[in-house]
């Protein structure tokens, strides 16, 4: 009987050590999916925020990018509704209305007679001369 007493106190151990075994095994496997757990939060509040950040971000993309078609659009339909021949044919005529009209200045200046303006402008000085003298001579009569 004390054999079979032993027997089953080692029995008994040999359960025992198997159930401390797997309480740790249980233990670490809870630890381990609580790590699991909040890590996937983690991870997956992570990815929210990154997801709200790079929709921010496309949301000022498309904004700026439907601001530049909307221009692009209003250009073409500018330039659609131009009449460029018209516009180019009245800058051409613009620009020789300019020729025509630097080329008869250009006309005129070399018409002039050089020295008559030089003598008339001499004689205009000598007659202004002698009106200075004349008033000057009638200061002092009043003086």
């Amino acid at each position: 009987m004390a054999e079979q007493n032993t027997e089953e106190q080692v029995v008994a151990g040999k359960i025992l050590k198997e159930e401390k075994k797997q309480s740790r095994k249980a233990s670490v496997q809870s630890v381990s999916m609580v790590i699991i757990a909040v890590c996937a939060v983690v991870i997956t509040v992570s990815v929210i925020g990154l997801i709200n950040n790079v929709t921010k971000k496309l949301n000022a993309i498309y904004t700026k990018a439907d601001t530049a078609i909307t221009t692009l659009n209003e250009v073409a339909t500018g330039i659609k509704d131009a009449d460029l021949p018209g516009m180019a044919e009245q800058i051409r005529t613009l620009t020789e209305n300019a020729t025509d009209g630097i080329s008869n200045t250009m006309e005129k200046i070399d018409a002039i007679d050089i020295d008559s303006l030089n003598n008339s402008i001499e004689r205009l000085d000598q007659a202004t001369a002698a009106f200075q003298t004349t008033v000057d001579s009638l200061g002092s009569i009043f003086h």
